[in-house]
């Protein structure tokens, strides 16, 4: 039965930008035609006639005790900045109630480098390790907006380059849509940093003064800054007699599925993508009004840009478009939110923005730009459109007059999953996996630790900082020690699970080793193997198949080779390796490789950042925006300055036997690194059905929750009670009752504080309707694959269903906490409902409840 979608209003701004760190003045600067590209101080010591459009404003950040601003970078510093300043303009910023119901989805492309600039830019004597602690990982800016700004509805990152924001302010629009909540914040936040510059440098695609977009000289300019919104509910802005900015009519995403850096020729992805978001809007290309485009000023994006919206409107007039990243350069992973709120800004004086700095149009570039002077007109929908490498491209459709356009609907579909693929260290396959695990043959041999020598010279450099500067005691107390012990090089033996012996050539069709990553292979292989027990084929319909990954560390390989290429002369960076290292270049090559056309985007929210994607791919096709999508994770190994840094921590368990990794157990040492990958496919069970398939389980529901501990570890009951919530939230969602849940699997690393968070939250779920429900966790399996680890639990769970059957937690024999029926050994039980839990390590909870046949 359809339904109407809900309508999605937009309630609260906020921006910072090269104009302007006010919504206020950030119009003033655009209705005065203010151009914020100017010459870099910050880069002329490395480029040559280095521009920008950089944020230079002092802000204000008095509300936050020096202690946090000196833990935070500038991706977290402007993301709370604005935020906090949308919240404000809401009228929700001291809603507590409100707040613990709002979910946050950040976009950035760059997250987690400022912590290690000293690095990159060879001034180690600079490096905070407080800084590197709390903003270090990528995900870490949204655990740390998340917990100053008090919102506990949950949170992710999109790590889609160029369109990552717009992708961030679609995901909430999606889980407002599915009724997660009232109200959501978006937030889009790009500093540029010097891997950023030096990429884009490289590649001479920088314009020598500002950036014309589809005129003049070709190159763009890139820029830095945030933008914040806050999406609401319509009727419950009403209510409560919020301001109403817009309204989200839709949006959609694709994948050109082309090439790493080039956009496809033939423009399909970026009209396909044009095409769905109006066909979601239920709305045709006569009704746009005005498009703001991309338009970085490059030669390829602009003409393909240009091709792109003369098949979407052929036979219909083309409306005006216009680029204002002539006004603020390429704020990269923060371009389009911010490009969005300009249009916000303005539009409502029935100005449309012009494009600056237009010349002569170039060849193929003939449509109405708005050249250099404000355009009188009144719009009711635009069209908002970013791209990104790697194809990734991104459309929104924007009602400035909320409640104007009728509701589009759609029908509500159940979510099943019927393909699993993964390659894990005790396994190639789901079968081969599955097999170890129910024979109990999981057993393996650990392979050694080697850093490269470079990789130990900067650590022993970078420890003699920190203990000269006495870091490690101000964090950790006077009881820690550096004795040689405690150091990765010096500790013998020190071995992680890792993938051996894999001939990819066995697994794929198509494999070109030149292109693939250990980390892209190994996702490539999984997935591979979930159409293919999903029997599905994919021709000329990539277009009807999406994809989410989910990433913790990314490429590391790749990306560890381009660092190192900035020194000693970021001039001679290797762009080879630039696009490589990014987050989405993992989904890129498993796009391109198998013509994966749909919806397609990377969340890097960290550990177990695969739920995050399982989350979004449900959305997806219970939405029925998409027929099916593929969710996955994957994780190489790589002998990193992170890996280095967690072992020396104690972090990891430095140990040489599989057996030693002991998942609740009474004396926990931390984890076992793994490596590996897992893939799911998605459908509604009726049309898997239709077609023959196999279902293998259903997702009935499932819950968020984040705690607001970033910075106090201590608060342990706060991080529980969270993921109590979120299980809470994941059974009200499948409208079932704790006492209906056979068997809870969990996803904890090992680590002290991870399985006592988790232990708690499931005995405050269950100790009173259900307090003997058994427990198990498989991690100790195939060690801790970071992003993944929930995935790859989730398909020993399908087997358990499926044979009504449950293996023993391995290894470990003494668990620490007597209030829990841990499975300690085989298990026949029936079993119709399990609940699967997994947190990120920013206080970021999950929580699914899967159903058997």
């Amino acid at each position: 039965m359809e339904t109407n979608r809900k309508r999605v209003v937009i309630t609260g701004i906020g921006i910072l930008s090269s104009l302007a760190d006010n919504v206020q003045d950030f119009k003033d600067a655009l209705l005065n035609k203010k151009n914020g590209v100017a010459n870099s101080e910050r880069f002329a010591k490395w480029f040559e006639n280095a521009r920008a459009a950089e944020v230079l404003h002092d802000i204000d950040y008095s509300a936050l005790s020096k202690e946090i601003i000196d833990s935070l970078d500038n991706a977290a510093l402007w993301a709370y900045k604005v935020g906090k300043d949308a919240l404000s303009h809401a009228g929700l910023v001291d809603n507590q109630v409100q707040l613990k119901e709002t979910g946050l989805i950040v976009g950035v492309s760059s997250a987690g480098t400022e912590a290690f600039l000293p690095l990159f830019e060879q001034r180690i004597e600079d490096f905070s390790l407080r800084k590197a602690l709390f903003s270090g990982g990528f995900a870490s800016c949204c655990s740390s907006v998340s917990t100053l700004l008090g919102l506990q509805g949950g949170v992710e990152l999109v790590a889609t380059a160029c369109t990552a924001s717009p992708n961030a302010v679609g995901m909430a629009f999606d889980y407002i849509q599915n009724g997660k909540s009232k109200t959501m914040l978006a937030v889009g936040t790009e500093p540029i940093y010097l891997p950023t510059f030096a990429g884009f440098y490289a590649l001479n695609v920088m314009h020598p003064e500002a950036c014309s977009p589809f005129s003049g000289n070709s190159g763009m300019s890139i820029g830095e800054g945030a933008g914040a919104l806050v999406l609401e509910e319509y009727d419950h802005a009403v209510a409560r007699g919020a301001t109403l900015y817009g309204e989200i009519l839709s949006y959609a995403t694709s994948c050109d599925a082309f090439h790493e850096t080039g956009p496809d020729p033939r423009a399909s992805g970026a009209a396909q993508v044009m095409i769905k978001a109006m066909e979601n809007a239920g709305i045709t290309p006569d009704q746009i009004d005005y498009v703001n485009a991309h338009g970085t000023g490059t030669e390829a994006n602009d003409r393909i840009e240009t091709l792109a919206m003369k098949k979407v409107f052929a036979g219909h007039e083309i409306p005006p478009v216009s680029s204002t990243k002539s006004y603020f350069g390429h704020n990269i992973g923060a371009a389009g939110i911010v490009e969005l709120i300009a249009c916000l800004v303005t539009l409502p004086d029935n100005r449309i923005l012009p494009t600056l700095n237009f010349t002569t149009q170039r060849p193929n570039c003939d449509l109405d730009y708005v050249p250099n002077a404000f355009r009188d007109k009144k719009v009711n929908i635009f069209m908002k459109n970013n791209y990104a490498f790697g194809g990734n491209n991104c459309s929104m459709i924007v009602s400035m007059a909320p409640g104007s356009i009728p509701v589009s609907r759609f029908e509500p579909r159940r979510v099943a999953i019927t393909g699993t693929g993964a390659v894990s260290a005790i396994g190639h396959s789901i079968h081969q996996i599955l097999d170890s695990i129910w024979k109990g043959h999981h057993n393996v041999d650990l392979c050694d630790v080697t850093f490269p020598e470079d990789t130990q010279e900067e650590a022993k450099a970078l420890l003699d900082v920190l203990n000269n500067t006495r870091q490690f005691e101000a964090l950790f107390g006077d009881a820690f020690s550096l004795s040689d012990n405690r150091r990765p090089e010096g500790h013998q033996p020190f071995k992680t699970f890792q993938v051996t012996q894999l001939e990819p050539r066995k697994h794929l069709r198509r494999f070109d080793p030149r292109k693939a990553t250990r980390g892209g292979t190994f996702a490539l292989i999984a997935l591979s193997e979930a159409l293919e027990q999903a029997k599905r084929k994919i021709k000329r319909d990539g277009d009807e198949l999406g994809i989410v990954m989910g990433m913790s560390s990314g490429p590391q390989e790749t990306t560890y080779k381009y660092l190192q290429s900035l020194k000693p002369d970021p001039r001679k960076v290797r762009t080879s390796e630039f696009p490589g290292s990014l987050m989405n270049a993992i989904t890129t090559f498993c796009g391109i490789s198998e013509g994966i056309k749909g919806y397609t985007t990377t969340l890097a929210t960290g550990e177990n950042a695969a739920l995050g994607a399982l989350t979004y791919g449900y959305e997806i096709v219970r939405q029925d925006l998409q027929p099916q999508v593929l969710v996955g994770g994957a994780d190489e190994y790589f002998p990193s300055m992170s890996l280095y840094m967690n072992a020396m921590t104690d972090k990891l368990h430095m140990t040489s036997d599989a057996r030693d990794y002991q998942v609740y157990g009474q004396d926990p040492k931390g984890y076992v690194p793994g490596e590996g990958a897992c893939m799911l496919l998605l459908e509604d069970p009726q049309r898997a059905e239709a077609r023959g398939v196999e279902v293998l389980a259903e997702i009935v529901g499932y819950g968020k929750a984040c705690s607001n501990s970033y910075f106090d570890e201590s608060i342990q009951g706060e991080k529980s009670a969270s993921m109590a919530l979120a299980m809470t939230r994941a059974l009200a969602d499948a409208g079932i009752s704790a006492e209906e849940v056979d068997l809870v699997c969990g996803t904890s690393n090992g680590s002290p504080t991870s399985s006592r968070v988790e232990v708690d939250a499931i005995y405050q779920t269950f100790a009173r309707d259900k307090p003997d429900v058994p427990v198990v966790n498989y991690n100790g399996c195939f060690g801790f694959v970071a992003s993944a680890a929930g995935l790859l639990n989730l398909t020993v769970i399908i087997e358990c269903l499926k044979q009504q059957a449950v293996p023993p937690i391995p290894y470990t024999e003494a668990f620490f906490d007597e209030r829990i029926r841990f499975v300690r050994e085989p298990l026949n039980l029936k079993l119709r409902h399990v609940l699967l839990v997994g947190a990120t390590e920013g206080g970021n909870y999950y929580a699914f409840v899967i159903k058997g046949l």
